[in-house]
């Protein structure tokens, strides 16, 4: 989470943080300069986290759909998914301190984004770019999900990291919840091709979003990094 992010640069230039009290924690992020930074990773973590869990959670029946036969073919596709997930994850590790985190997020959702418009516009594609397509999605999808655990921590002080953290947590996760439960209506009312429409909006609404607000913190502490006024 940046250099010199070490154990006492985490605590000791807030010695009162542990005196702060959760009411006094949520009025300081609500009401002040972090309000932005909370809405940002609401968004951001949500955007993330709706069509990860809409396609884990529905991934062979999703497949499926996509002319990939029910059981163990589609079962097959779905750990390959699973493979891309965790690759994706990987290199975005592996990338991210060396090109900042706004290109990691930007990128990561705006071609995540594309993989899914190609599903959108050829859901009836040969098997062989079906598979790209998801790929493409499931590799380019890891700058998003490993921020959701550094951006959060780095860019709020020691007291009132804890609070704001759980505060967008909770956010993400109804927005998570709404998604797995609509990703079956969806399928039903709108079909594939719709599906993967709405889910394509969600992954570059991300990348907008992101686009105006994320802050870069590469090769910053974390005092810096969570600094309102650099």
């Amino acid at each position: 989470m940046g250099e010199g992010a070490t154990l006492e640069g985490i605590t000791a230039h807030d010695p009162d943080a542990a005196k702060l009290s959760t009411a006094k924690a949520f009025k300081l992020v609500l009401t002040g300069g972090y309000l932005n930074r909370v809405v940002f990773i609401s968004i951001f973590w949500t955007c993330t986290i709706v069509t990860l869990f809409s396609i884990y959670a529905f991934g062979p029946q999703i497949l499926a759909l996509f002319n990939l036969q029910s059981g163990d073919e589609a079962n097959i596709g779905y750990g390959l998914i699973n493979l891309f997930f965790l690759v994706g994850n990987i290199v975005a590790l592996l990338v991210v301190d060396k090109l900042g985190r706004r290109p990691v997020l930007i990128w990561g959702f705006t071609l995540s984004g594309v993989g899914l418009v190609f599903l959108a516009v050829f859901p009836n594609a040969p098997l062989a770019l079906i598979a790209l397509a998801f790929a493409f999605y499931a590799i380019f999808n890891g700058g998003p999900s490993i921020l959701e655990w550094i951006y959060p921590n780095e860019l709020f002080p020691t007291k009132v990291r804890a609070t704001a953290v759980g505060l967008c947590t909770g956010t993400s996760r109804i927005g998570a919840a709404i998604g797995t439960f609509a990703t079956p209506l969806a399928l039903t009312h709108l079909g594939l091709s719709g599906t993967m429409w709405i889910a394509a909006a969600i992954a570059l609404l991300g990348a907008a979003v992101s686009f105006f607000m994320a802050p870069e913190t590469k090769g910053q502490n974390l005092e810096q990094a969570a600094a309102l006024h650099p």
